[in-house]
């Protein structure tokens, strides 16, 4: 599992910068992450006991732990770089696992408006007759890429992508920000399928459109239309991230 760090109010990109920061720390120490943080887990473990001499953690452990240590300063000090020192975060601020989702990142102070409105866009591309410019909009909006829910005059402005209609369109925007993974795309009936690519050689994980891998149904009638169908499995993945899982 990934590097994960939790500074409150840090923008992607501080995150990011300091989640290399520690990453460069492992890579230049000897340890993985996993042995820091199970070094970190004994010394801390030994701790709530009273620090008894028969349990003490290995030099090893010790060692580990102290890695761990050292590449959380490092991240939070490359993430809050140029912070006033209030506001700076040292401690328990680095994590091992998925990073929080792209869709909540794009604009956190909408996140929790947009949140509530996600059902309710999956909800209209599955019934939706055909293409429709002003669910395009809204699409647009609940993911993050406008602030605030636009009109169509606003959107031709902006130059907001045709989601409901442009299939092409859709898959680039899908291809760039799914690099690796596997897009399958059925004319008639219309589906799209998204496949994840750490899957193991038995497991078919993927999210579709329409028809799960094994033949059940996310919804009785099939999408309108191609660009439809893969911008509802794209949502459809992405809420995996905040919602119950899809597979």
């Amino acid at each position: 599992m990934p590097l994960r760090l939790m500074i409150e109010n840090a923008t992607p990109e501080e995150l990011a910068r300091g989640i290399a920061a520690a990453a460069a720390g492992f890579a230049n120490s000897g340890f993985s992450y996993n042995d820091a943080m199970s070094g970190v887990l004994a010394v801390e473990l030994w701790e709530m006991k009273g620090c008894p001499d028969d349990t003490a953690p290995s030099a090893d452990q010790d060692s580990a732990a102290g890695v761990w240590f050292q590449a959380e300063r490092a991240a939070c000090e490359a993430c809050c770089a140029g912070w006033p020192d209030e506001k700076v975060v040292w401690t328990r601020a680095l994590g091992v696992g998925s990073a929080e989702p792209k869709v909540k990142t794009a604009n956190l102070a909408t996140w929790p408006e947009r949140q509530k409105l996600y059902p309710d866009i999956i909800q209209r591309l599955e019934t939706t007759s055909g293409p429709d410019r002003q669910l395009d909009i809204d699409i647009c909006y609940v993911m993050g890429w406008v602030s605030e829910p636009g009109t169509t005059q606003e959107a031709a402005e902006l130059g907001l992508p045709y989601l409901t209609s442009n299939l092409a369109e859709v898959a680039g925007i899908t291809e760039k920000s799914l690099q690796g993974w596997t897009i399958e795309i059925d004319q008639e009936p219309c589906d799209a399928r998204i496949i994840d690519p750490q899957r193991e050689d038995d497991e078919d994980r993927s999210v579709a459109a329409w028809r799960y891998f094994d033949g059940r149904l996310y919804m009785d009638k099939p999408p309108a239309n191609t660009a439809i169908a893969l911008t509802l499995a794209a949502m459809r993945l992405q809420a995996d991230s905040f919602f119950e899982a899809t597979w």
